[in-house]
């Protein structure tokens, strides 16, 4: 294993859940209690009540933010400056709603930052890649897809709620850049199985 290298991909960390706790459980109760406590009442019948209606509006939100990917941007963005300090020439990147990719062709090694795992950089020897693909299609999107120790990423290249024909000026875009970045994840793989003597 090289310096740096990740033992096992962890897509979710804890400081996701922790955020969603505090997010959608405590931040909730705390509104309710400085509600309840302006108007001078801390009744159960009160109090529960209104803390589950809060709660309910905050997980809408909250599941609105974690499916644009900007619930933890600004902590995937922080982490970000630290790739730099890597010993790696990531001189290909691609964000996305589930986090930042990176790409070092010459050295078969790739980066990822999960947006639900934003306070770590994982780096990881792109032989570990087992699969990488373009999935086009008006209905359900352009993405690429790739398999890191089993688990699946996907980085959608095209992000809208409309139906984009892949032939249409945007959709043919969306769909060259990710026939790019599969490319650039296979071409790292077979640096990486080169570089390891093919015994990956």
């Amino acid at each position: 294993m090289k310096e740096n290298e990740t033992a096992k991909f962890q897509r979710f960390g804890s400081f996701f859940f922790l955020l969603l706790l505090g997010l959608g459980v405590v931040l909730p109760l705390g509104i309710a209690l400085i509600f309840c406590a302006a108007h001078g009442t801390f009744r159960p019948d009160v109090l529960l009540p209104l803390t589950l209606v809060i709660m309910f509006m905050v997980w809408i939100i909250l599941i609105m933010m974690i499916g644009y990917g900007s619930l933890t941007s600004l902590f995937v963005k922080k982490t970000a400056k630290k790739v730099k300090d890597l010993p790696y020439h990531f001189n290909s990147s691609f964000k996305g709603r589930g986090g930042i990719l990176y790409i070092d062709v010459e050295n078969g090694m790739i980066g990822f930052i999960s947006a639900y795992n934003p306070l770590k950089v994982q780096v990881f020897n792109a032989a570990r890649i087992e699969s990488a693909r373009t999935i086009a299609s008006a209905m359900t999107g352009i993405r690429f897809v790739f398999y890191l120790d089993g688990k699946k990423i996907s980085m959608p290249t095209l992000l809208t709620n409309k139906i984009v024909s892949t032939k249409s000026g945007i959709g043919a875009e969306a769909v060259s850049k990710a026939d790019t970045f599969v490319e650039l994840l296979l071409a790292a793989r077979t640096t990486a199985r080169s570089l390891s003597g093919g015994k990956n």
